[in-house]
C-alpha cells in the first residue's frame, strides 16, 4: 500500500490499477483478521465494492487542459503526529470543464516495497510522485483539523500546459521514484524544482527571506509540542544538521515553500508580475490543531535520573539497587550509542555523520555492562570508566562551543554518567 507521508492513499493513474488493488487487498486484510466466515465474506465485498467506486470516482488526466484550467500549491498546516508535524504540500490540478481535480504529491512511498523497513532506516527508501482526486486528501484534511491554504499560479495557458505535462511525465512509472532526503530532497523542494525547471529565468522565487538558521533551528520550531521526539531527533541527527540554511534550503518546510512562493515574480517580455495570482483559505479549521510549546519533561525526567543516581549512591545502605541502575543506565546509553554509529557509519542519511553525541555515549558500555556482573571486574574497567568520565566532562565544559548544539535534556545525562564513571572508576569498576 503507498502512503503518503501520513497523508491520503496513491490512487495511481492513468497506467494502471495496480494501487486500487493494493488499497483493496489492506483494506480486505483488517476485517479479514477480525471476522470469519459470513463476516469474512461479507468484508470482501464491502471492499470489493469500494473499490469499485473509487475505481469509478478517479478519473483518468486528460491529454491537454482546457482554458480555465489552473494550476496552484496547496500548503497543508502541521497535524499533532511527528510524520505531519511539519505540514505537506503538494500541487493541485484543477479543470472543471472536465471534471478533472487532481493532486500530484511527491510525499508518497510504497509499504509493499520489498525490504521497505531495511531501506528506511538506512536512508536507502525511493519515494514517489502519486496523483489522486483532491476530493480524498481534502476529507482527510478536515478530518484531521488542518488547515489547507491554496496558492493559485499567475501562469500563461502555455506555461501551464508545459508544467501539466512535465507532472504526467513525473508520473510515469520509470520516472515517479527518486530517493528521499528529509532536508534536501522532499516533497516541498521537488516542487519547488519543478516550477523552476519548467519555467526557466522568467520565474524569480523571493529568496529575500534570510533567518540565519541551521537546519535544527528549523525543525525545532515545529517539534515544540513533541519533546521527545525532539530530543531523539536531537540525539541522533549530528553537526551537519547544524549548518546555516539558505533561503532555499529553509523551503524544505512546506511553509517556507508557501512564503518563498508567495512574494515570488514571473517576467514576460520584461514585465515583472506577481506568480501568485490568488491566494484562498479551503479549509479553516478554527478548533483545530496549533502548535504549542509542550512542557519539558524529558529535561525533568532526565534531572530525576541524576538525582536518583545521587540518592541511590549516598541515601541507599544496600548495594544492589545502584548496580542495577548502574546496568540499565549504561545500557542505554550504549545501545543510543551504537544506533548512532550505524547511522553514521551504515547508512546513506546525509545528516547523521559527525555527530557528537557519540562522545558520551559509548556503543562499549553493552559490553562493559556484562563486565558489571562479574564478582571482580577486570582492571581495565578502571581506566575505561576514568577516561569515559574525562571525555564526557570535556564535552559539557565546550557546550557553547562545539559546531553541533545539544539538547538541554543531555546535561544531566551526561552528569550522571560522569558521576556514575567517576564512582566506579575508584572502586575498581564496582558499584
Amino acid at each position: 500500500m503507498v502512503f503518503a507521508c501520513g497523508e491520503a492513499p496513491n490512487l495511481r493513474h492513468p497506467h494502471t490499477f495496480s494501487s486500487f488493488r493494493c488499497f483493496a487487498k489492506s483494506l480486505a486484510f483488517l476485517p479479514a483478521g477480525i471476522y470469519f466466515g459470513r463476516m469474512k465474506k461479507l468484508a470482501l465485498l464491502f471492499n470489493l465494492l469500494l473499490l469499485s467506486y473509487l475505481a469509478a470516482e478517479a478519473r483518468f488526466p486528460p491529454d491537454s487542459l482546457s482554458r480555465d484550467a489552473y494550476i496552484s500549491l496547496v500548503t497543508v498546516s502541521p497535524g499533532p503526529q511527528l510524520y505531519s508535524t511539519f505540514g505537506h504540500s503538494a500541487i493541485r490540478v484543477v479543470d472543471k470543464a472536465q471534471e478533472f481535480d487532481f493532486i500530484y504529491n511527491y510525499g508518497t512511498f510504497d509499504f509493499d516495497e520489498p525490504g521497505f523497513y531495511l531501506k528506511f532506516c538506512r536512508g536507502q527508501l525511493d519515494y514517489q510522485l502519486s496523483a489522486y482526486p483532491f476530493r480524498y486528501a481534502f476529507g482527510l484534511y478536515r478530518r484531521e483539523g488542518r488547515i489547507v491554504t491554496e496558492q493559485r499560479f499567475n501562469l500563461t495557458r502555455t506555461e501551464r500546459d508545459s508544467i501539466y505535462r512535465f507532472l504526467n511525465w513525473n508520473h510515469l512509472p520509470a520516472n515517479r521514484n527518486y530517493r528521499y532526503d528529509f532536508f534536501f530532497d522532499n516533497c516541498a523542494t521537488r516542487i519547488l524544482d519543478v516550477f523552476e525547471n519548467t519555467l526557466g529565468d522568467s520565474l524569480q522565487v523571493d529568496y529575500s527571506h534570510q533567518r540565519n538558521l541551521t537546519f535544527r533551528d528549523y525543525i525545532d520550531l515545529y517539534l515544540t509540542p513533541l519533546p521527545f521526539s525532539d530530543l531523539g531527533i536531537d540525539i541522533v541527527l549530528g553537526a551537519r544538521t547544524d549548518a546555516t540554511a539558505t533561503t532555499r534550503q529553509a523551503m524544505f518546510l512546506p511553509d517556507y515553500l508557501f512564503e518563498g512562493f508567495s512574494g515570488s515574480v514571473i517576467t514576460r517580455d520584461g514585465v515583472g508580475q506577481p506568480f501568485v495570482s490568488q491566494t484562498d483559505t479551503l479549509l479553516a479549521s478554527p478548533e483545530g490543531y496549533r502548535l504549542y510549546q509542550a512542557f519539558p519533561l524529558p529535561v525533568v525526567l532526565t534531572w530525576g535520573i541524576f538525582l536518583t543516581a545521587l540518592l541511590l549512591t549516598f541515601g541507599v545502605a544496600k548495594s544492589w539497587p545502584i548496580k542495577w541502575f548502574d546496568r540499565l543506565y549504561f545500557a542505554l546509553c550504549g545501545i543510543f550509542g551504537l544506533i548512532i554509529a550505524l547511522l553514521w557509519w551504515g547508512t546513506e542519511h546525509k545528516v547523521t555523520p559527525d555527530n557528537l553525541n557519540l562522545l558520551w555515549l559509548w556503543p562499549t558500555h553493552l559490553l562493559v555492562v556484562f563486565m558489571l556482573y562479574r564478582v571482580h571486574p577486570p582492571r581495565w574497567l578502571n581506566g575505561y570508566f576514568v577516561l569515559h568520565a574525562l571525555t564526557v566532562a570535556v564535552l559539557l565544559l565546550g557546550w557553547f562551543w562545539w559546531p553541533q548544539r545539544l539538547h538541554p535534556a543531555m546535561i544531566p545525562m551526561m552528569l550522571t554518567l560522569i558521576f556514575r564513571s567517576l564512582w566506579m572508576g575508584r572502586q575498581g569498576g564496582k558499584s
